[in-house]
């Protein structure tokens, strides 16, 4: 995962994945790229996914909707730990970013400590 912070508009966002420049979204400025490192959370991501689309793939198989409970109860697993990444990430990505002190009150607008 990375993040990129805008110095022009001061604001920190998810890279998506198919974005192919360092640019901000808003003002179309370079941005700074932060990467994240992975984490248990990040793995978690990966693994029940992967568990979720074999445990529909037995759904389609068997057709025991045992199968589809247990798949969707996966899915709030994989998403609440998403969540959880990405605030982790945000945290981090904030720490990294090292604040003037004339930038001082434009990023207290923006709701940073």
């Amino acid at each position: 995962m990375k993040y990129l912070y805008c110095p022009r508009c001061k604001e920190l966002r998810v890279k998506p994945w198919y974005g192919l420049r360092d640019r901000c979204a808003r003002c179309y400025s370079d941005s700074k790229v932060i990467p994240i490192p992975s984490s248990v959370f990040t793995y978690l991501v990966y693994v029940t996914m992967v568990i979720c689309f074999v445990i529909l793939y037995l759904y389609t198989r068997n057709d025991d909707d045992t199968y589809l409970y247990v798949a969707i109860a996966f899915a709030f697993v994989m998403a609440a730990s998403q969540v959880v990444d990405l605030m982790r990430g945000e945290k981090y990505a904030r720490a990294r970013i090292k604040v003037a002190h004339s930038d001082t009150d434009a990023m207290k607008k923006k709701g940073w400590r």
